[in-house]
Formats: structure tokens, C-alpha cells, sequence
């Protein structure tokens, strides 16, 4: 059966660009992790201007026996 892990990485807003998404993966790909999706959300601050939230989404998947 497999099982997967899931890894949620917050991104600064300015920080999207490839170098750091594949830096982010070179870090964590030694551990068995890839690259998912770009995941993007949205707020507000307290004045309520929207800002936006990216998370790099990461995925490891592991075999296990029954």
C-alpha cells in the first residue's frame, strides 16, 4: 500500500520565482520529497488591503507491506 506525506512550505510573496522553488527542492528532495503545485491564498492585513500567501506544496511518497 502506498501512503503519501504531504509538506507545506510558506513562500514570501516575492520568493515564486523558479531559483527558489528549486533551491526549496534540492533541500528537501534528499528526503524523498517533489514538487506538487504552487498553492495561493489570499487575506487581508488589518487594514484591510488583500495580501497574498504561496505555499510550495511537496509530496513523499513511501511503499508499505500489508
Amino acid at each position: 500500500m502506498t501512503t503519501y506525506e504531504y509538506e507545506l512550505v510558506k513562500m514570501d510573496p516575492v520568493e515564486t520565482d523558479v531559483d527558489k522553488i528549486e533551491e526549496i527542492l534540492n533541500d528537501r528532495g534528499g528526503s524523498g520529497f517533489r514538487f506538487v503545485t504552487v498553492q495561493k491564498f489570499w487575506t487581508q492585513d488589518a487594514e484591510f488591503n488583500p495580501i497574498q500567501r504561496n505555499y510550495l506544496v511537496l509530496e513523499k511518497s513511501e511503499e508499505e507491506e500489508l
